[in-house]
């Protein structure tokens, strides 16, 4: 692959953009990120099951986050809070899951857990 060491570009991809964002966010210490799945690039939030059945992972130079989330937790101490709403691929990595349910916060992580187990990826 290409040496990212020194990558600069003035015209990045979307998913580019906010891999730099992240990098960034890790290098000024940031212990927390807010993230909205409708501004943010698919590519860069998840690749699903029939994209990775016909893209090789080796070449595939994106990494999701979905892939990567559950390090920053465990080994940078950072949380995440992603709204979300079209890709259930998060709910594996999350420990809590809030519902906006007629402008209320319900915790649906009991229930989150029971539709893994129903429809495994």
């Amino acid at each position: 692959g290409k040496d990212t060491a020194d990558f600069s570009t003035q015209d990045a991809s979307g998913s580019t953009s906010q891999a730099a964002w992240l990098q960034e966010s890790i290098e000024a210490g940031a212990t927390s990120l807010l993230i909205d799945e409708d501004t943010s690039a698919t590519n860069f939030m998840i690749r699903d099951e029939r994209m990775q059945a016909l893209v090789a992972k080796g070449d595939e130079p994106i990494t999701p986050l979905v892939d990567r989330i559950g390090q920053l937790r465990d080994e940078l101490d950072i949380s995440t809070i992603i709204v979300m709403g079209g890709s259930g691929d998060y709910l594996d990595v999350a420990n809590t899951v809030i519902q906006m349910h007629d402008y209320q916060a319900v915790d649906v992580t009991e229930k989150a857990k029971q539709v893994i187990a129903q429809h495994p990826t």
